[in-house]
């Protein structure tokens, strides 16, 4: 009997030695060399069969977990149903969907779709929506065999999540998978640069500053990263290696830094990616992408207000070639909570502050960014319309030669929101916004989801007047 147990213990030990060689999480890879402009980037990615630079449709997808997942995917749906007439021909409004910008839960769909196009609607909802994620990472973490992984201080949970989101989802698909799939749409995957606060995507451009080669790089763990909620899982972490003497530095970089222009978002841009290339920062530590920016919106506001530097998103509409935009945004944020604590006469506990801390401030930001989509629509709205009069009062030259601010390309645009107060069933509404944000919900809840985004996107005026315009 004694020698049975030492038999049973030993075995064990080596089983637990065997499991503990695996605790090393996926690193990115340092370039062989550099080669400007190479790689996972809008310009590198054509445009397809049925998308054209003349109409340029972009969509940010918020985060929120399963429900902002099926939310995100429901909006896929529609725009696969909804077909449009662009420059004569017939296509569906989702062939011409040109970048997708995500972040934490929405990074599911986006990046899903990006690799496998209309897969997505043969297996999506059974492959992740009813999917219990969130359960089957409580395993593996309760499982004894993954306890010396989990105990080693390069490998969390979030790597762990990075695995599983590789290996059960994306197949384990690399960068080099969506460049050599070369189809629109170009997704940017956000995550969060957790010391300096700032937004972090998963772009070649990106990986220029550390050095590193996206291609390698599996989409899985990016989308990982991008739903590191902090405090619940640990954040993933980057190598940014020392620059070979190839690399050079991109050259707005360098003329922002010298022009010094204080205020500016182009200088203070200049200055944080310039901390990934000036030594010292060896490595970058990436969480949820819901910290700097909850609805994805911000890259769509730098390429729209260009600056967004050393991308050439932004070309078509410099050059003329673009004649429409078209932004929906797909959010999926809670309902605003009743007042619990100010009836209360004890303080808060650590959690609670924990959740205000970061939901707050997050909620805040996000209705700051809309409210500057918003305004950027209507004031280039009113500009066009401004030329407009005054070229037909005073002639073409009027405007160039008198009001030079007001030149530009004639641009239409579509800002199209869709929230879940958009709901017009009261009942509904509140169901929707309380549902959870984990990584898990029934099917009935994931279904219910998918029916409101097709349902608020048919209620709104915004999308109707779109299809006036481009739908026959």
């Amino acid at each position: 009997m004694m020698q049975k147990r030492v038999w049973i213990c030993a075995l064990s030990m080596v089983v637990l030695a065997l499991a503990g060689c695996n605790t090393i999480p996926v690193q990115n890879k340092k370039m062989e060399s550099f080669t400007e402009n190479s790689g996972y980037r809008y310009g590198n990615i054509a445009p397809g069969e049925n998308n054209s630079d003349s109409l340029l449709v972009l969509l940010t997808f918020s985060g929120g977990g399963t429900r902002a997942a099926a939310f995100c995917y429901g909006v896929l749906e529609k725009l696969r149903d909804t077909e449009v007439v662009w420059e004569g021909k017939q296509r569906r409004l989702l062939d011409e969907v040109d970048i997708i910008s995500s972040v934490s839960g929405g990074s599911l769909p986006c990046a899903y779709y990006g690799l496998f196009g209309d897969r997505i609607f043969e297996d999506f909802s059974e492959k992740v929506l009813y999917r219990d994620i969130q359960g089957n990472i409580v395993k593996q973490v309760l499982n004894p065999f993954n306890w010396p992984k989990l105990a080693s201080p390069l490998y969390g949970r979030s790597d762990m999540l990075g695995d599983d989101f590789s290996r059960d989802i994306f197949e384990n698909k690399t960068y080099a998978d969506l460049l050599q799939r070369n189809q629109r749409p170009f997704v940017v995957v956000n995550a969060t640069d957790a010391e300096m606060g700032i937004r972090f995507d998963f772009t070649q451009r990106q990986f220029d500053m550390l050095y590193s080669d996206l291609a390698a790089y599996p989409v899985g763990n990016a989308v990982s990263a991008s739903a590191s909620v902090p405090g619940l899982l640990a954040p993933m972490t980057l190598n940014n290696y020392p620059k070979n003497g190839d690399y050079v530095k991109p050259e707005w970089m360098t003329q922002e830094l010298e022009q010094k222009r204080l205020g500016t978002f182009r200088y203070r841009y200049a200055l944080q990616a310039d901390t990934y290339i000036k030594p010292g920062r060896r490595y970058v530590h990436l969480c949820d992408g819901g910290v700097s920016d909850n609805l994805g919106l911000l890259p769509i506001l730098q390429i729209l207000g260009g600056g967004f530097p050393g991308d050439i998103a932004g070309n078509p509409l410099k050059n003329g070639v673009t004649k429409k935009v078209v932004i929906i945004t797909v959010n999926a944020k809670p309902a605003i909570k009743k007042p619990g604590w100010d009836v209360k006469g004890k303080g808060l506990g650590l959690f609670e502050l924990i959740g205000m801390a970061t939901s707050a401030p997050m909620s805040n930001f996000t209705d700051a960014e809309l409210a500057l989509m918003r305004n950027n629509v209507r004031n280039t709205s009113e500009k066009q319309q401004l030329r407009d009069k005054i070229t037909e009062l005073y002639g073409k030259d009027a405007v160039p030669q008198h009001f030079p601010e007001l030149t530009g390309n004639e641009i239409d645009y579509s800002f199209i929101e869709v929230d879940f107060e958009r709901v017009p069933d009261e009942a509904e509404r509140t169901y929707l916004t309380t549902l959870p944000t984990s990584f898990k919900l029934t099917r009935e809840q994931v279904d219910k989801l998918r029916a409101a985004a097709v349902e608020i996107l048919d209620e709104n005026p915004d999308f109707q007047q779109l299809m006036t315009e481009i739908k026959k």
